[in-house]
């Protein structure tokens, strides 16, 4: 097996209050992947040109599963909106 050559280009610990109120992640430069873990109340998130998530719309995230692994091209937005009224703690490490 050839030895993983990624490099860590930094985190991000993001923070939704509901599933009205979506965050952006701000990916550095040459970011290809992201490892996400959530905290407390899933979320769900969409991709570039997705629109914003919602209680309703995005791929969901469930909490204390993953971390979870997204591949990410040069230029995407990522955004996050917990699935409940409560708010969503999410973890981003990016990843070249």
């Amino acid at each position: 097996m050839k030895p993983s050559t990624d490099q860590c280009l930094g985190h991000q610990m993001l923070t939704s209050a509901n599933n009205t109120t979506p965050v952006t992640a701000t990916i550095p430069n040459g970011t290809s992947h992201l490892l996400v873990t959530v905290e407390t109340n899933p979320c769900r998130m969409t991709l570039t040109p997705g629109g914003d998530p919602t209680g309703a719309i995005g791929l969901v995230i469930p909490k204390d599963a993953g971390p979870w692994f997204i591949a990410v091209g040069q230029g995407c937005t990522v955004k996050f909106a917990s699935t409940l009224a409560g708010a969503s703690v999410i973890q981003l490490a990016y990843l070249s």
